[in-house]
């Protein structure tokens, strides 16, 4: 009588290096998918910072019969630190609390939410610079495929020197005010051509070009450190701070508002640092996307607006891009 015997076979070498490289590629071919996956949902969530910002700023409006000033300004001089719209608008973003506490914490000021244009009491128009609570960390300003850290560092009294020992820190945000696209100083006062500037009172009706063709906040993307040294470029919710820019006070005014500059291309990335006869770099729009960046428009649309508006030829004073930083030229929009 014969027994019948089992065979046990396993796997071969070459057949498990087989499965193993099938595995490494699909892997390979799906981590792209995850990773843009991953880069489209915080597109949304950026889309919905600035939507949120829209809001608050036109609950602002209806509540102020205008939107709140770029940054609220020492008469007659641009020195200080100084408030500006994103802490105006706390109340409106669920930061109530925040608002109050800047206001009675020790060395702090009321931002006061109606402030006049002019002639008000300079005191109340600035903050005091060494508050912890302006290192705060508002997500809703916050872009997040910005990977930068939540605060900002700023030597005091300097830049593109060496590390000083007193710094000033701020909660970071990604999102300046839109200057327009042409800035002047009269009267000390920082004046421009779009929806916020220093002190300024802008309504509605003022957006003579149309608030869907006009920009009222964009994006900033965070050049960080370079070379070890703080070279600027980056972008703070509370206002301006006080007198680190002694090459031109626009510069300072830069951590909260920026310009559509007609040198500057839109997704710039700082690879220099700025120097006294070149500071565009301070104020210009982009972010950490991929071809272009978030701009809210005035009517409180978002809009996704490629780099290629703002390079090469048409990149020049009359582009679109500067057109629709303006709220009152005129002038008729091409496409973006």
């Amino acid at each position: 009588m014969s027994r019948s015997r089992k065979v046990q076979r396993g796997f071969t070498l070459i057949e498990l290096l087989v499965v193993i490289a099938i595995i490494a590629v699909l892997i390979a071919l799906l981590l792209p998918a995850v990773q843009q996956a991953r880069e489209a949902a915080r597109r949304t969530q950026c889309k919905n910072n600035l939507k949120q910002i829209g809001l608050a700023l036109h609950v602002y409006h209806d509540t102020m019969n205008t939107f709140p000033m770029g940054m609220s300004g020492w008469p007659g001089t641009l020195d200080g630190s100084l408030w500006g719209w994103g802490t105006m608008i706390l109340p409106y973003i669920d930061q109530g609390p925040l608002y109050n506490a800047l206001g009675t914490s020790p060395g702090g000021t009321s931002p006061h939410l109606n402030l006049p244009a002019v002639g008000f009491n300079a005191v109340m128009a600035s903050f005091n610079p060494t508050n912890p609570l302006l290192q705060t960390n508002l997500t809703v300003f916050r872009c997040p495929s910005d990977s930068a850290a939540a605060t900002v560092t700023i030597p005091v009294g300097g830049l593109n020197g060496s590390p000083r020992q007193n710094t000033n820190v701020y909660g970071r945000s990604n999102y300046p005010g839109v200057l327009g696209s042409v800035e002047d100083t009269i009267g000390g006062l920082l004046v421009t051509n779009g929806a916020f500037a220093e002190s300024s009172r802008i309504n509605l009706r003022d957006f003579t070009d149309g608030t869907s063709n006009t920009f009222l906040v964009g994006e900033r993307r965070s050049p960080g450190i370079l070379n070890g040294l703080y070279v600027g470029g980056d972008t703070i919710w509370c206002g301006a701070n006080d007198d680190i820019f002694p090459m031109s006070e626009a510069q300072g005014f830069a951590l909260h508002l920026g310009i559509c500059d007609p040198s500057t291309n839109l997704n710039v990335r700082m690879t220099n640092p700025p120097t006294a006869t070149n500071s565009v770099a301070y104020s210009a729009f982009g972010s950490q996307h991929v071809g272009g960046a978030h701009f809210l428009m005035t009517d409180g649309s978002v809009r996704f607006v490629s780099e290629n508006i703002a390079s090469g030829p048409p990149n020049k004073a009359g582009s679109t891009y500067q057109n629709l930083a303006s709220r009152n030229d005129g002038q008729i929009l091409g496409e973006f």
